[in-house]
Parts: C-alpha cells; sequence; structure tokens
C-alpha cells in the first residue's frame, strides 16, 4: 500500500468530466424522477468513493503492473465515454442525452465508466479493485438504466 502519481491518474481521468458537469450542468432535466430502490444508490456510491480511492492508496501497485490488453481496453473505455461527453455537450446539454444509447449501447455514460473500473480490477488481477467495481458497476446501471426508462416515458 503506497501513493503513487498513476494512483492520482486513473481516478482523476473519470472524473474530469464530472467536473466540468459541475460548471455546465444540464438543461431541460425533469423536475421529478422517481427513484430506484434505495441499496442501488447505496451500492453505486459505496463503489464510486472505493473505485477513486483504491488506485490512490493502492498507486505503487498500479505502477508495478506492467500495461497490457486490460490497460488499452481501459484507455478506450475512457475515449468512448468522452466522446459521450463531448456529444453531450455538442446537444447543448440536453439532460436525456446522457442517458441516450450510443451505436446501440444503452447508457453508455454509465457503461463505459463501469467497465473502466472492472477492466482495472482485471488489470491488477485483485478483487480488492474489482468488488467495488461490480458494486459500482450495478448500482450505477441500475440507476441509469431507471432514468433512461422514465426519459423514454417522458418524452412520449
Amino acid at each position: 500500500m503506497g501513493l503513487h502519481p498513476l494512483g492520482f491518474i486513473v481516478p482523476l481521468f473519470v472524473l474530469l468530466p464530472n467536473l466540468i458537469f459541475i460548471f455546465l450542468p444540464p438543461r431541460n432535466a425533469p423536475e421529478s424522477l422517481s427513484p430506484t430502490l434505495l441499496i442501488f444508490t447505496l451500492l453505486e456510491r459505496a463503489g464510486q468513493v472505493t473505485c477513486f480511492m483504491m488506485p490512490i492508496l493502492f498507486g505503487d501497485l498500479l505502477a508495478a503492473e506492467p500495461l497490457g490488453g486490460s490497460a488499452v481496453l481501459m484507455v478506450i473505455c475512457l475515449l468512448i465515454y468522452y466522446g459521450c461527453w463531448v456529444r453531450f455537450y455538442r446537444r447543448k446539454r440536453e439532460f436525456a442525452v446522457l442517458f441516450a444509447p450510443w451505436l446501440g449501447i444503452p447508457v453508455p455514460m454509465a457503461v463505459f465508466p463501469a467497465l473502466y473500473f472492472l477492466l482495472l480490477g482485471y488489470w491488477l488481477q485483485s478483487w480488492l479493485f474489482a468488488v467495488p467495481a461490480c458494486l459500482f458497476a450495478l448500482g450505477h446501471l441500475v440507476n441509469s438504466w431507471s432514468v433512461y426508462q422514465q426519459m423514454r416515458q417522458y418524452r412520449n
């Protein structure tokens, strides 16, 4: 367990678009959305915190691991995720775009960060990283899918 710059970079890459989002929030968000079961929000939040903190706390483990196919796939997931953010801003920050499918992939802005952290666990071959990534993926995908479904009904 030890700090390394790479441990800060891995979660920062996923956080960067979200930091911009704070200053340029979505437009036309529905006034009320039905929440999913509380357990999914708790799983999502616990997974988020853990997925962001683990690389920082175990940065030396990341730095010691040779780059491989999983790291390349992580970069691809990140680039697709950034592309989804570009799509969001090009479409004038419409709330619905945050959940809109891309190339047939539902809720891509939930799928690709989840895959990114799942691949991190696989790359490091560590349950310590994989379990929080699974919790985050489950909560984030269920919550995002719920909003997507509600947005579809909202438009119809």
